[in-house]
């Protein structure tokens, strides 16, 4: 009887809309409160305390430390307060300039506690990894005006990956220049294929590109190849380029299976090198050369290399923070992954190749640190830059816990900018390690299916009120552990971030905000997401805003604004129990919502939203009703008013009628009416006082950049 209720009842409301459409209703608009924009930092009151040192780069390392006589390094400062016999906190002052690092510094239990490294007040203080190029003379190099250099490669430490130019990264000569090529046999018969998933993880060196995607290689051997594929990109050194027949080999097996035709393109290649601010590093000649930008001359152009890789480690160190510092130009290397597929055997007639170990396939696991947290306590950055990073900016892991993050910004970072990472034991030994106030913009920008922020195997943890974008890959990343087993991951609260412009048409399988495994006290709240794209290839998927993956369970999701996906603007592969409640999804490109794994319990509790498209499905796939509970939400679509379809797409063999739905027990006490949004057209989802989602349950809540306020 219920159903045939429900089915009457919807039929009624369809024909209704369709036969006499309401008329469109006003929106009434109050002025919205204002909301604070985030504080500057409060430098507050110079005062140098009784045991404070003073390092400069006009110091020398036999001074005192005094204002008068100032040390000159980082590492003769943190030696120098171990001398110090005092239990007062100690601040250690550097005066502005340009810090190099040619040698990772190491902070241990040795070192002493309650110590803040921070810049003087209004003077800017920089530590880097890189060496000065300027001693220039002009040449030409295929038919283009470029400067060239000297550069003394002994070694492979004299090899360098990174060059900048200010504070930005000046790119590697690529080719092709636009666009990518187009792999033209995988060789899968040569691949080793382990028999877990023989169609993901088939580790290949070796493959056939198209000949005439092929130059006449001077130093093959410097090439790098990059390859796309579903959530990852491989960064393989070549071996060998056959011109004739299209053959290349690798010295490095790639993390995923390679196909016909994904994309790929190679990197540092010698005849590619033509346009402003590219770079070419000959280690066969010994040179460098660079194609000048607007305004260079052979006698103002300072280049930096990047020379070191890591600059600072802590290992059993406590109570030790770092203020308004700058971290910048890293170098990088290829990395020797010990991902546990299963490795080419000494059998197998392309072992010789292999130099690299394989990486792990996801979130750019393996890269290294250019600053390392590992086993300690009380590590705080306040008000610092990291800038020019070539692998991921800070890591934390091995049992640290009690840090933070605050007011920190991130550019132009090689991997993830930020990596808190645990042991799999439960309880979780990392722990309360908090990324507050920060600015994340290009990451990945070597290894591109970095994250954001990334966590991985931690407990208690805050990410809030960061701006993140303009990344290859997911914003937000957190859980480790794929299906319903304990895992570590719990308690960690992601909320008011803005997160915009993800993925922008490279990899697939994506979120805004990404999650895995059981985690009962994860809550996702307040964040504006938009702008998530994925690979729009023949391979290409998956950019979502929320993603729910393999196990996420017992999460709550709530008061988040979701737009403009290029897939649903709400995700949940599978998973158990999840709260999905007063959220505003609008605007994906194959609709709102999906869930894409039947299981027997109840998925999600779907209730208090609006979901809004233009003619695209709300509801996607045929899904059967118990997979979750919907219950009082708001749906409209912009063509199509109150009369929503679900289904694969609005195809019209593949879309399901409002009646349909219902009678299958969607859409429960659903209200479908405009939601009057202040300027849906241009993405002002402000609603009106008397917006019909005040029917459904939905509570209001005003956002701006990164900072959401119930009221």
């Amino acid at each position: 009887m219920a159903k045939i209720t429900a089915f009457f009842t919807a039929l009624v409301t369809w024909l209704t809309m369709i036969f006499s459409p309401a008329a469109p209703v006003e929106g009434i608009f109050t002025q919205q409160p204002e909301v604070t924009e985030k504080a500057v930092f409060d430098e507050g009151e110079f005062v140098m305390g009784e045991y404070d040192i003073v390092v400069a780069p006009y110091g020398d390392d036999s001074n005192a430390g005094t204002p008068d006589a100032p040390v000159a390094t980082l590492e003769r400062a943190k030696e120098l307060v171990k001398t110090i016999d005092t239990d007062e906190n100690i601040t250690v002052w550097f005066r502005e300039g340009t810090y190099f690092i040619s040698d990772t510094v190491n902070f241990t239990a040795e070192d002493k506690a309650d110590v803040l490294y921070r810049s003087y007040p209004d003077e800017k203080v920089e530590f880097s990894g890189a060496k000065a190029y300027s001693d220039w003379t002009e040449t030409t190099i295929n038919g283009v005006n470029a400067f060239v250099t000297d550069a003394e490669i002994n070694s492979d430490s004299d090899y360098f990956r990174s060059l900048f130019k200010g504070n930005k990264r000046l790119s590697r000569s690529n080719y092709p220049k636009e666009g990518t090529f187009k792999i033209a046999d995988p060789l899968t018969s040569e691949a080793i294929i382990p028999e877990r998933d023989a169609s993901f993880f088939t580790h290949s060196v070796a493959f056939m590109v198209h000949t005439s995607d092929v130059l006449d290689f001077a130093n093959p051997t410097d090439i790098d190849v990059k390859i796309m594929h579903f959530w990852c990109e491989d960064l393989l050194p070549v071996l060998s380029v056959d011109a004739a027949t299209g053959r290349v080999e690798t010295e490095k097996a790639s993390a995923m299976t390679v196909r016909v035709d994904d994309n790929y393109i190679f990197e540092n290649v010698k005849e590619a090198l033509s346009l402003p601010g590219e770079w070419y590093l000959d280690r066969t000649e010994e040179k460098l050369y660079y194609i000048p930008e607007e305004g260079d001359t052979v006698d103002n152009t300072t280049l930096y290399a990047g020379m070191t890789e890591q600059l600072i480690t802590f290992t059993n160190a406590e109570n030790i923070a770092f203020q308004g510092i700058d971290f910048i130009n890293t170098d990088w290397d290829h990395i020797d992954g010990t991902h546990t597929g299963i490795p080419f055997p000494a059998s197998h007639p392309l072992y010789k190749n292999i130099r690299y170990g394989t990486d792990h396939p996801q979130a750019a696991f393996e890269v290294p640190a250019a600053i390392l947290v590992s086993a300690s306590e009380g590590i705080d950055f306040t008000d610092c830059l990291f800038e020019n990073i070539s692998y991921t900016a800070v890591k934390f892991e091995n049992a640290a816990e009690n840090c933070n993050i605050t007011s920190c910004k991130f550019n132009e970072i090689g991997a993830n900018a930020i990596f808190i990472h645990g042991d799999f034991v439960v309880p979780a030994t990392t722990k309360n390690i908090n990324v507050k106030d920060c600015h994340i913009s290009y990451y990945g920008r070597i290894f591109n299916n970095a994250i954001g922020i990334l966590l991985t195997n931690a407990i208690d943890c805050e990410l809030s009120n960061n701006e993140i974008h303009d990344g290859w890959y997911t914003g937000v990343s957190v859980g480790w552990s794929w299906g319903y087993a304990d895992n570590p991951t719990n308690n960690i609260q992601i909320k008011d971030n803005l997160i915009y412009n993800i993925g922008n048409g490279w990899l697939s399988d994506m979120g805004g905000i990404y999650t895995l495994g059981v985690q009962p006290d994860t809550v996702i709240s307040g964040n504006i997401i938009y702008n998530v794209g994925c690979d729009e290839g023949a391979y290409g998927y998956g950019g979502w805003g929320i993603y729910l993956d393999e196990g996420s369970s017992y999460m709550t999701v709530e008061n988040n604004l979701v737009y403009d996906c290029s897939s649903q603007t709400f995700h949940q592969h599978y998973g158990k129990e999840n709260i999905v409640r007063n959220n505003i999804f609008a605007f994906g490109g194959e609709g709102q919502f999906i869930i894409t794994k039947n299981e027997d319990h109840n998925s999600l509790t779907l209730t208090n939203n609006i979901l809004v498209g233009d003619n695209t499905v709300m509801y996607n796939h045929s899904v059967k009703r118990d997979w979750f509970v919907d219950d009082s939400n708001l749906y409209w679509d912009y063509k199509n008013g109150g009369n929503v379809y679900s289904g694969e797409s609005m195809k019209i063999h593949e879309r399901h009628t409002l009646v349909i739905m219902t009678t299958r027990g969607y859409y429960n006490n659903a209200v479908l009416e405009d939601p009057l949004f202040k300027d849906a057209a241009n993405r002002d989802f402000t609603l009106a006082d008397n917006s019909p989602a005040l029917k459904a349950g939905f509570v209001p809540f005003a956002y701006d950049a990164g900072t959401i306020t119930q009221f």
